[in-house]
């Protein structure tokens, strides 16, 4: 069974580093508040099915949430957000830009981060947060001179997810929208009241992660590199069985995704050991997954 392979013997939950952070939170020994978290999911009313697993597993570790829907429904949590065309496929860059203007004007100053993805992502979230929290972050986000003190008034725009390569070309990086894609207040604010009214207002495209790289890129914010210190990815646009098991062809451009890809590994190291996202885990691997993660079986 690869997925139980690769989340045995490589990717696994940082619970003892997360467990420390809590303490010392707790009994006001950090030098800084742990990161708030707000996690949005999209669907339609079609996969509500799909929301209940979410919740019993990791969505609930966020710090808030949010599921974007096409039909409101209070016991599940899901919100009906209107947007711009019709509600397809085809038109999802329309639903991100009305769900990231909303969760701009009603949540912005309560979070540090925002991470988006689908009914289909598994957030590993103690190792996302553990992540946000690391010094390559803290100083990325501050300039990447300095570690930040408290004392600053202004943030540098951070877009973190699994890079791409549009077409295997490196000019044109995109962060891919399957497991997600993490941004800072700065980042937030940049796409939404910087980026958006100039930015494609009215193209109807179901390319929402090329479409919002395409916006970060017009204002000289680039696909931050999340892999780890061992090269291994942290964001996984695939089951973590996917990535255990996949070869490149003879020639990388023969497949989309060797294409696409950016210096990685295959194999089992090709995932992170604290990756933080894997994507088309429907309702049963949700389930299983987080059992396998948290040591429940």
């Amino acid at each position: 069974d690869p997925n139980y392979k690769m989340l045995t013997e490589k990717v696994f939950v940082d619970l003892t580093a997360h467990e420390a952070a809590e303490k010392r939170a707790e009994h006001g020994l950090a030098e800084r508040k742990r990161a708030k978290i707000f996690c949005l999911v999209y669907t339609i009313e079609k996969y509500h099915n799909r929301i209940p697993p979410l919740r019993e597993t990791w969505l609930q570790k966020c710090d808030g949430s949010m599921v974007a829907s096409t039909k409101t429904d209070r016991d599940l949590g899901t919100v009906n957000i209107p947007h711009e065309g019709p509600e397809e496929y085809n038109n999802i860059w329309q639903k991100v830009r009305a769900m990231w203007s909303y969760i701009y004007d009603n949540y912005y100053e309560k979070y540090d981060w925002f991470h988006i993805g689908g009914d289909d992502l598994y957030l590993l979230v103690e190792n996302l947060r553990l992540y946000l929290e690391s010094e390559e972050i803290l100083l990325a986000s501050n300039g990447g001179q300095l570690l930040p003190d408290g004392s600053e008034d202004q943030m540098t725009p951070l877009f973190l997810g699994r890079r791409f390569a549009e077409g295997g070309d490196r000019e044109r990086m995109f962060i891919s929208g399957g497991a997600g894609y993490t941004m800072n207040k700065a980042g937030l604010k940049a796409l939404v009241v910087d980026g958006f009214p100039n930015c494609f207002p009215h193209m109807k495209t179901f390319s929402e992660d090329v479409m919002v790289a395409t916006c970060f890129r017009k204002m000289g914010i680039l696909p931050f590199d999340t892999k780890d210190e061992a090269g291994g990815e942290r964001y996984m646009p695939f089951q973590p069985g996917h990535h255990l098991t996949y070869r490149p062809p003879a020639n990388p451009k023969d497949d989309w995704y060797s294409n696409y890809s950016v210096d990685v590994h295959w194999g089992i190291d090709h995932c992170a050991s604290k990756s933080v996202a894997f994507h088309y885990i429907k309702e049963d691997l949700q389930r299983r997954m987080h059992a396998i993660l948290y040591h429940h079986c």
